[in-house]
């Protein structure tokens, strides 16, 4: 139909059905009438349901599943039913033909069967296309068919040179060429030599949709009702005439199906009056649709009124609030039986009084409901909500939600009616309780935690944080919210970018050991940023952990194992240097001996030479010879001396190790300091002050008293000389000594007001062979064999604090009882 009709067809049915009463239901028979319909309904239909047959487009077809208002029968081939039945009413058949022309229907019944071709393995299925051959072409082809095939009929309108031919003149062409039976989709054709086959019934379709439409009629709901597919609504139709011609019993032949011209049949009799008795049915049917469609129309008057009482009722029922109808001038209630119910009563227990709810309000909010109910009966507002307590019948409280509005109100506008409903809402109140817990509850674990939190907008400001962000800011959670990070906590403004990275990435952003410095002390801190998505609300949290203790351990475990590494390296080359130092030691004094010595072999050699001795003495001095050979003296002692704290390094010796008072090692390397003075720095150390800071009745520890004393010379001396090249305008070197006992641990703390020491420097001071001095001046191994002694020999601990150009400070810690080479050593009050 083209546009021009259809809104013809339109506007005349507008017409129609504005002078008609409202329908019942509404029958379609086609793809067109279905997709008017449809479109047109919320116009013309808006409320009627819709019943369809006829309809070739499946896939709309069955997605009426999912309406409520439009069911109905879908028109599709039987494809695989039609080609099982050729394999079992033909024996032996191995090939069935298919008669395709262009149209679009034909084309795709091809591809149905096609498509089926792979649970049909042993039939071929050869195509023979209208669309490219004659209808010459064709008859010579169905002439030549072998007698183990079949021919399924699916389109023949139209040959590849634009013959177009009706159905009957197509299909004469056929059965005239053909010596093969011939099967077909459809039932039109039936009776002119078609063997048949279960074909689409239009008769069937519309008994279907008549039923469904019945079905509504009758009070079924449509969205009860599937959609009928459409091999459901076809049947097998086969004419005896083909059947006998080609010797297939009746015993082959599907249950229930139809045959045609049967022998001495009714149909065949009596066709005419069959036909005529089928359109006096289907009279009939009409008739008694409309008759039906009239006794609905008057029985759902009187319907109307019974089902409205009866949902009320079960609404009632069903519903979990309870419904109340106050009559205020007689003080009667109707309740619910949802309402009596909720509080545990039965149908007739809850008497339709008033005073039924009032006795059972909780006399702490007796007062206050009483308030909210009197001012909208005075017309002060006009409804209300209002929670309050009510006793259930086994005792227990159940808090209540309140609703109400004045329906009556007399000529002052006080209100006579008045009706609401009462809802349990002892879950919700519970559940909002626990909410408030858990919310404190996360609180507390958020604020106990040591570290340092802030929620933040995708703004930049924060939402939350906890107390130790207060602490650390000074402002309270409550200042702090809402506004810019870089107002409350500065520290975190250089990182609003890794924010906004973060945010959009959806992804974790950390930056660990960030150093900062406070009140002249460098601190560590672990930075993390944690993304939050929670719909509308997007945001991050900052972590901020301080790590300073973590990262100096991480340091002096790192030292340690480098000590440990250096052992092994440290104790081969002190036994290789050992050897040659001997031999140049040996040498040196072999020629201070035969040399400079005053010896009688020299005097005999050398007259036996004729050199005089005490001349050759004399050149010796005058050139410096013996100073040459004391410096060599001198270097091999000081190479002897290397060694040996080489192999201190690498070796553990338990035979040495005593209880020892630790501040009485400290003053006795005092003692031997004193009597350092050294030429080329100039330092005295008897001119530095030296105060002493000692616990009284300290332990004794466990210890090698030696190497002990050898770790204090060491720092003490390193100390003076940073101290000796310093310049002090006030006051001058100072020593401050501690000795002090903390928990299983025994402290020595001894603190220089020199130069200090940069953090690079701090960082690496016990590396083995890091040194800040000049070439020459030292080795890089004193505090490395330091460090060793009490953190490997002792089972110690080591660190060093300083502040640049200010002070340095090393503490030394021991055990109190510890294991010396894995044997417990005795307790302190047992020695």
């Amino acid at each position: 139909m083209n546009k021009k009709n259809l809104s013809a067809f339109h506007n005349m049915l507008k017409t129609k059905l504005t002078s008609l009463d409202k329908y019942n239901i509404v029958v379609t028979s086609d793809d067109n009438a279905l997709n008017f319909v449809l479109k047109n309904r919320k116009e013309f239909f808006p409320d009627t349901p819709i019943v369809f047959c006829g309809v070739n487009n499946q896939a709309l077809a069955r997605s009426m599943d999912d309406n409520e208002s439009v069911t109905g029968v879908i028109e599709a081939v039987s494809m695989r039913e039609n080609l099982q039945g050729i394999a079992a009413l033909i024996p032996g058949v191995k090939t069935v033909y298919l008669v395709v022309d262009e149209t679009p229907s034909g084309q795709a019944d091809l591809q149905s069967a096609n498509k089926l071709g792979v649970e049909f393995s042993d039939i071929k299925l050869v195509e023979i296309p209208l669309n490219r051959m004659n209808w010459s072409e064709m008859k010579e082809v169905l002439g030549r068919l072998p007698n183990d095939s079949a021919v399924l009929l699916l389109s023949a309108y139209r040959d590849k040179d634009g013959v177009a031919k009706s159905f009957e003149e197509g299909l004469q062409e056929i059965l005239s060429s053909s010596s093969r039976p011939v099967f077909h989709l459809y039932e039109h054709g039936m009776g002119k030599g078609l063997i048949g086959g279960k074909v689409i019934s239009h008769y069937e379709q519309g008994v279907i949709a008549g039923r469904i439409a019945l079905d509504i009629l009758s009070g079924k709901a449509v969205k009860d009702i599937p959609v009928v597919e459409g091999g459901d609504a076809n049947r097998f139709i086969f004419d005896r005439t083909v059947l006998d011609r080609f010797k297939i019993k009746s015993s082959k032949l599907p249950a229930n199906s139809l045959i045609l011209n049967e022998n001495e049949s009714v149909w065949g009799v009596h066709k005419i009056e069959i036909i005529a008795a089928f359109f006096v049915i289907a009279v009939l049917l009409v008739f008694s649709i409309a008759l039906s469609i009239a006794y609905m129309k008057l029985r759902n008057a009187k319907e109307e009124v019974r089902q409205s009482r009866e949902r009320f009722a079960l609404a009632m029922a069903a519903n979990k609030d309870g419904v109340w109808d106050w009559n205020i001038k007689t003080d009667d209630v109707y309740y619910s039986p949802g309402y009596k119910a909720m509080l545990g009563y039965g149908e007739n227990e809850l008497p339709s009084h008033v005073d039924s709810w009032v006795d059972l309000i909780h006399e702490d909010d007796r007062v206050h409901a009483f308030n909210v109910n009197s001012k909208c009966i005075n017309n002060e507002i006009e409804n209300f909500e209002v929670e309050f307590r009510m006793q259930a019948k086994d005792g227990k409280w159940l808090w209540i939600l309140g609703r109400g509005n004045a329906v009556e109100r007399d000529e002052s506008g006080k209100a006579i009616r008045m009706i609401g409903t009462h809802t349990d809402i002892t879950e919700l109140k519970n559940s909002l309780e626990e909410i408030k817990d858990l919310r404190n509850q996360l609180k507390s674990i958020i604020d106990s935690m040591p570290v340092i939190l802030v929620g933040l907008n995708g703004e930049g400001r924060v939402t939350r944080w906890n107390r130790k962000a207060s602490e650390v800011a000074g402002i309270s959670d409550e200042q702090a919210v809402g506004r810019l990070v870089e107002e409350v906590f500065p520290r975190l403004s250089p990182y609003m970018k890794q924010v906004r990275d973060s945010l959009s990435s959806q992804k974790v952003w950390t930056d660990p050991r960030v150093s900062r410095k406070q009140d002249g002390d460098v601190f560590y801190d672990d930075i993390m940023i944690y993304p939050l998505s929670a719909g509308d609300q997007d945001g991050v949290v900052v972590q901020i952990e301080d790590v300073t203790e973590r990262v100096r351990l991480e340091d002096m475990l790192v030292q340690n194992e480098k000590m440990l590494s250096v052992g092994g390296l440290a104790a081969g080359m002190a036994h290789e240097i050992n050897n040659p130092l001997g031999v140049i030691a040996q040498g040196a004094q072999n020629i201070t001996r035969r040399v400079l010595g005053d010896l009688k072999s020299n005097r005999r050699a050398a007259e036996a030479r004729n050199i005089n001795l005490e001349d050759l003495h004399g050149y010796m001095h005058d050139r410096d010879i013996p100073k040459i050979i004391n410096g060599i003296t001198a270097s091999v002692d000081r190479a002897a001396k290397i060694v040996r704290n080489m192999l201190s390094f690498s070796r553990k010796n338990q035979d040495n190790f005593k209880q020892h008072d630790l501040s009485e090692l400290l003053d006795n390397t005092i003692e031997l300091a004193d009597n350092e003075y050294n030429l080329s720095t100039k330092y005295d150390f008897k001119k530095i002050e030296i105060i002493r800071e000692f616990e009284d009745d300290i332990s004794t520890v466990l210890c090698e008293g030696s190497e002990i004393q050898q770790v204090f010379l060491n720092l003490l001396k390193n100390s003076a000389q940073s101290m000796t090249s310093k310049s002090y305008d006030s006051g001058g070197p100072t020593f401050i000594l501690r000795a002090y006992e903390k928990r299983d641990w025994v402290n020595i703390e001894i603190e220089d007001n020199g130069q200090g020491i940069d953090e690079n420097v701090r960082k690496r001071i016990f590396e083995p062979f890091y040194t800040t001095k000049k070439v020459g001046e030292g080795t890089g191994l004193g505090l490395a064999i330091s460090y060793f002694i009490i953190a490997d020999l002792h089972n110690g601990n080591m660190e060093v604090y300083s502040s640049p150009g200010n002070w340095t400070k090393f503490v030394i810690s021991l055990p109190i009882q510890q294991s010396v080479f894995g044997q417990p050593c005795p307790c302190i009050s047992e020695n």
